[in-house]
């Protein structure tokens, strides 16, 4: 049974945006779906624009071989690319009559539908109690525990960055990489500190750092970066650049944290993030972020480098 506080199955349409908290704990809620193989799968709210009942939506196949895209939908007006999550995670794919709902994504600058069986609730997740899974599933960021009818199951939350860089070939970021140019008045005895959960942004990020030509410690989660830096003078770092979406500790947690710490306090901080809203900015500028900059968007990241690096 879906938790009767989100009635989801209401009628053709449900808008999950007014689930999403105003506080700035809202980067810690999930909406809980169901794989074809029965297991529970998470994805931040921040990312979904709605929910949309498969059947309901205008659409025309795609046949191009090794395309995810399975089909092109017209949603609002804006022709949707839409993928099959079981397809893209290697779970048996089912028949298209069996699956229920779209989530139309957005993140990444990009807007998409993802195919899936079920879904269940909305779900606040803990980041101490999400476990790193991405040395076992390159597809996942963490696993998690949540409840599910009573019962403790376990949830993988999958790594959207992945599949956005699956779905749309990132050729074109790493081309715009390669044409970036070091910025000669940056301080290279300095460092940039950086947080993600993901490793194919790690290894972007990497790429982004090496081209510009400046020293990086690279850490999985805030915790970790966190750990790192009080490792360090404030004078040895330039610049502090963290996801939001982690395990362990959040990037909202790692903000406040640095932030009341008067010895680092005065280090700029850019939030790299694909979570994004109103609200969710606005509140990640009050706490202190000098800016909020999409990931993958490495144009930009490179961009506020330069502005805030000191």
């Amino acid at each position: 049974m879906i938790d009767d506080q989100y009635d989801f199955l209401d009628d053709d349409e449900i808008d999950l945006v007014e689930l999403v908290s105003a506080d700035t704990n809202s980067s810690n809620q999930y909406l809980i779906f169901v794989g074809s193989d029965d297991e529970v799968y998470g994805i931040n709210v921040s990312k979904v624009r709605e929910l949309l009942v498969y059947k309901d939506l205008h659409k025309v196949a795609n046949n191009k071989p090794n395309s995810l895209i399975r089909a092109t939908a017209d949603i609002r007006g804006t022709m949707t690319a839409i993928v099959n999550f079981d397809e893209w995670f290697e779970n048996k794919v089912l028949d298209d009559d069996q699956y229920e709902l779209i989530i139309l994504a957005g993140f990444g600058g990009y807007i998409f539908g993802i195919m899936i069986k079920s879904v269940e609730y909305i779900v606040n997740i803990n980041p101490a109690n999400m476990q790193d899974n991405t040395a076992n599933d390159s597809k996942t960021n963490f696993i998690t525990k949540i409840k599910l009818n009573g019962q403790d199951r376990l949830c993988t939350i999958f790594d959207g960055d992945k599949m956005l860089l699956d779905i749309f070939d990132d050729t074109n970021t790493k081309a715009k990489v390669e044409h970036l140019q070091a910025f000669n008045a940056l301080d290279r005895s300095k460092y940039v500190l950086f947080a993600d959960d993901s490793k194919f942004v790690r290894k972007l990020v990497q790429s982004l750092f090496d081209k510009l030509e400046l020293k990086s410690k690279i850490y999985e989660d805030g915790a970790l970066l966190l750990e790192g830096l009080k490792q360090m003078e404030p004078e040895e770092i330039g610049l502090i650049i963290t996801d939001l979406e982690m395990p362990v500790m959040d990037g909202v947690t790692l903000m406040k944290t640095i932030l009341d710490m008067k010895k680092y306090q005065d280090i700029n901080i850019i939030v790299h993030t694909n979570m994004s809203n109103d609200i969710m900015t606005s509140n990640l500028t009050k706490i202190g972020a000098k800016e909020i900059i999409g990931k993958i968007d490495m144009l930009k990241l490179s961009d506020g480098i330069k502005k805030y690096f000191k």
